[in-house]
């Protein structure tokens, strides 16, 4: 299957469950695609959430978490508001995926296979955060996130968001890769930087480090392209977007010797309805 049908098969399952009747909203989607991504990038065979007994939650479910990878799963949001049709692009994230694959380098799609969904253990992130030095060694990443995040102050959104990623870096150093992967993190210990909090509870989410960066992916990948849009198209143009779209351009952004291997095209990242994966990664890699 090529990955424009792949990209085409999953954005109808998405758009199905949205326009399910049962009284399905658009936050429960979200959560069930990002549990079906999850999924695979954990190695979870066989599972299922409880939440999702039956109907199209289940099978939009199904869909993504039978692939071998996570394949060109759209943005929720994208195809939510109407932005993932047939014709949206998704060429380069396919590159990029392969790329990244290619050379051993994914923090998300890759790098986190094979714990699956026998862990059953819980991520103390109180106590990591109190008697490690782990946000000490936060990369140069979340270095200038953080000031993007003092420059507009005024966002609590955007200030969630940083804060969470700040706790993800420290989780990933206060614990083994093997041990996080798939361990239940507390809702409340993290806080989530997205208004679909209440989602978690109803479909019974079992919250992980994938999930966390994968539905702040989502949000912020979201948000870029609404900035974007609204710009009148000054796609590049680095602090005169906004803050979604700043954070997504440092995430790519390639210091030091990668530099020579040329820059990461963040405009068609935002603008591809598939683009969250790629921050996904991004994320996964902090």
């Amino acid at each position: 299957m090529g990955y424009t049908e792949d990209y085409r098969q999953l954005r109808k399952l998405i758009e199905g469950a949205t326009k399910d009747s049962q009284g399905t909203d658009s936050a429960e989607v979200a959560w069930t695609v990002v549990e079906g991504v999850s999924a695979v990038i954990d190695g979870a065979t066989g599972g299922n959430i409880a939440g999702l007994a039956s109907g199209s939650l289940k099978s939009l479910y199904d869909g993504i978490s039978a692939r071998k990878s996570p394949g060109m799963t759209p943005n929720p949001w994208f195809v939510f508001n109407g932005h993932a049709d047939d014709d949206s692009p998704v060429s380069y994230t396919h590159k990029y995926l392969r790329h990244r694959a290619y050379k051993g380098l994914a923090g998300g799609l890759f790098g986190l296979i094979g714990t699956g969904s026998s862990q059953v253990t819980q991520v103390d992130v109180a106590g990591i955060l109190m008697h490690s030095n782990a946000v000490a060694t936060t990369s140069i990443h979340l270095i200038q996130l953080k000031a993007i995040g003092d420059h507009h102050k005024q966002s609590k959104t955007l200030s969630d968001w940083v804060n969470l990623m700040v706790k993800m870096k420290a989780l990933k150093v206060g614990v083994r890769g093997s041990q996080l992967a798939g361990a239940a993190i507390p809702i409340g210990a993290v806080g989530i930087a997205t208004g679909v909090a209440a989602a978690i509870t109803k479909i019974c989410v079992h919250l992980t480090h994938t999930k966390v960066c994968a539905i702040t992916a989502a949000d912020i990948h979201w948000r870029a392209y609404q900035e974007q849009a609204i710009s009148g198209g000054l796609f590049g143009k680095r602090g005169k977007i906004g803050p979604a779209s700043n954070m997504m351009y440092e995430m790519f952004c390639k210091r030091g010797a990668t530099r020579i291997f040329g820059k990461y095209d963040v405009d068609r990242i935002i603008k591809e309805p598939t683009g969250w994966m790629c921050l996904h990664d991004k994320l996964m890699l902090i």
